[in-house]
């Protein structure tokens, strides 16, 4: 089988890798012909993964139609500002039985839409019965280097969600189906906005107490969030909820993670992503969450408080004493 992979970030470079050793021929779409030649010249993407070799029937180009053409599979791994744009360009060159994997977490900052929501607005209606989400606990430098991690495909099509778990499991991928899309990409979305509150927390060297209370109160907002907008709340407990946010809260190689641990220590987001080789999604859905919370009325006081240390510069002790003096409550309530 031939796949392209759009993105050659640290995940885009991971998927592509598995495929590979899965025996498949990729190629790698990028816009930086810099890159391009070194995937190509010397097998490697040494800017996010150096010292690991990437398999020999991996190639790259900068060419859109080259990548995709006479592809079976099409996975998608771009920032989530980018996403709609590359929905339009791919369009033309998607063949009749190619499947499309979306492996990026975030909405689009335009109008809030999910993946999914952007792909199915600018491809063929006969389409969208073959389009998957990829989403899980996936730090993607531990699976590049082969560590056991696992998985969801989450698709309305199980013919096509059972085709894509066959293309990307092996002995140290195991890759799970289930058919709730909304939930596995609002899990994968609303998770990182909790993981830079995690990295504050551990920032300020606060303790397992504080983290754990973080993360069990940050799912309860993930839950009410995600089911006003139709996802099954027991999608949540899995891997693409539960799982995402432990792993994503607790490693030291989380993007979003990093982002709230220099909080914590003083520095400004500009000066935070100014140092930083990969995207944070947390930062922006952090706002687009915030924004959609209020106008949906939907009680979000973690997210909240990530949003007002971000974008208003917030002090984060003031952000944590307010939600530690919030009113009292029921747990359930």
């Amino acid at each position: 089988m031939k796949a392209a992979v759009i993105g050659v970030g640290a995940w885009g470079t991971t998927l592509a890798k598995i495929l590979a050793e899965n025996n498949h021929d990729v190629v790698m779409w990028s816009h930086d012909p810099a890159i391009t030649r070194e995937i190509n010249e010397e097998h490697e993407n040494k800017s996010l993964f150096p010292g690991i070799p990437l398999p020999k029937n991996i190639t790259s180009t900068t060419d859109m139609q080259e990548a995709c053409r006479g592809c079976s599979l099409i996975v998608l791994v771009v920032a989530s500002n980018f996403y709609a744009d590359t929905a339009k360009k791919i369009r033309p060159v998607i063949g009749d039985d190619c499947i499309l994997v979306s492996a990026t977490k975030g909405l689009n900052p335009a109008d809030y839409k999910r993946p999914s929501q952007m792909l199915q607005e600018y491809l063929p209606a006969e389409m969208q019965s073959r389009i998957g989400i990829l989403s899980g606990p996936n730090i993607a430098k531990e699976i590049a280097m082969q560590k056991p991690a696992a998985t969801v495909i989450s698709s309305t099509n199980p013919e096509m969600a059972q085709k894509a778990q066959k293309y990307f499991s092996t002995p140290y991928f195991r890759v799970y189906t289930n058919d709730d899309i909304i939930g596995a990409e609002l899990g994968g979305t609303l998770k990182n906005v909790i993981a830079i509150a995690a990295g504050i927390v551990d920032g300020l060297g606060l303790g397992d107490n504080t983290k754990s209370a973080l993360m069990v109160r940050g799912m309860v907002e993930i839950i009410r969030f995600g089911v006003k907008f139709g996802a099954k709340p027991e999608s949540f407990y899995g891997l693409a909820g539960m799982g995402d946010l432990i792993t994503t809260c607790s490693s030291v190689l989380s993007r979003n993670h990093f982002v709230g641990e220099h909080l914590a220590k003083g520095l400004k987001l500009k000066e935070i992503l100014a140092n930083m080789k990969a995207v944070a999604e947390g930062v922006e859905a952090s706002r687009l969450i915030h924004e959609i919370a209020l106008k949906e009325k939907i009680e979000m006081p973690v997210t909240n408080q990530v949003y007002s240390i971000l974008f208003e510069d917030k002090p984060v002790k003031q952000a944590i004493l307010d939600l530690m003096t919030r009113e009292l409550k029921s747990e359930s309530a």
